[in-house]
Parts: C-alpha cells; structure tokens; sequence
C-alpha cells in the first residue's frame, strides 16, 4: 500500500508533455458501380394464361424474363435466387395456390438458376443478358383454377 501511495506521489510531480499536432490529409476517388442494372426493383411479371390440361401433361410455354445489366467489361455478375414464401425443391417456388409451383427452367444456352445457389455471369464488351425463365408447374396434384402468385427474391452483386 506505501509503494502505490509513494508511486501516485511521485506521477504527480513530473510535468506533463504537450501532445503532438498531427493532420492527416485524406482523399480518394468515387468510381460508378461496375454494373448498373436496367431494370426496376421491385419488378412485377405478368405470366400467360395456363389451363390444367397444360399443367397435367406439363405443356405450360417458358416465360422468359430478361435481366439485363450495363457493366465494364470483364465485370463479374452474381446473382442468389430465393423463394419468398418458401420452395417445393431447389428450382420451384411455392405460390399462394396449393399444389402450384413456379419452376425455374434452364435450357440449352444456360441451366436454371438453382434457388439459394449463386449464379455467375461475366460481362463482355456489350450489355449482360441474364435470362429468368419460370413456368407454372403442378406439384403433388392439379391445383383448383384461379389467380396465383409467387414472389423471387434475389441478391445481386457485382465485381
């Protein structure tokens, strides 16, 4: 106890130093995004009409939703797909109608974007053209006809 009273003592009578003065100087360049969508958010998607017998022999027509992005070449696009009110497998989203699904479709030129996994595009000397195809689907059975809908959720960044 008498070396902590004799150490605040003896702090107390050497004189403090005056505190340096220093200026940082700081600076930068604000750069545009290396992709600019050219497309509203949120986006609505007007689907044709479908018949049960089209569900029923799975004949419903792809409608193809074009995502298209201003980038600098070489720029990478990612996108991560998800179903807002949840999914049926890893490529159809659940619609407010029971046993109606909404299937991301693939083709030929690109497979489907899988629900939750990322997708990677990389951008050339014109305009990115990320095509979204959805189709309604039957699931476990044929759904009652009406009105339905189904809300896609995706996470888009940019390299």
């Amino acid at each position: 106890m008498k070396a902590l009273i004799l150490l605040l003592t003896l702090s107390g009578l050497i004189p403090a130093q005056a505190a340096d003065n220093v200026q940082l100087d700081i600076g930068g360049t604000l750069i545009s995004p290396a992709c600019r969508p050219q497309f509203s958010s949120p986006m609505e998607i007007k689907m044709g009409d479908a018949n049960i017998n089209q569900l029923k022999q799975d004949t419903v027509p792809v409608t193809e939703v074009p995502l298209v992005f201003n980038c600098r070449a070489g720029s990478q696009v990612t996108m991560v797909a998800t179903a807002g009110a949840g999914s049926f497998d890893n490529v159809t989203l659940l619609t407010n109608r029971a046993e109606l699904g909404l299937r991301l479709v693939g083709n030929d030129a690109a497979p489907a974007l899988a629900l939750g996994q990322p997708g990677e595009w990389t951008a050339g000397d014109v305009p990115l053209v990320v095509k979204l195809r959805l189709k309604p689907v039957a699931l476990q059975a044929l759904p009652d006809p009406g009105a339905f809908s189904a809300t896609l959720l995706m996470q888009i960044s940019y390299l």
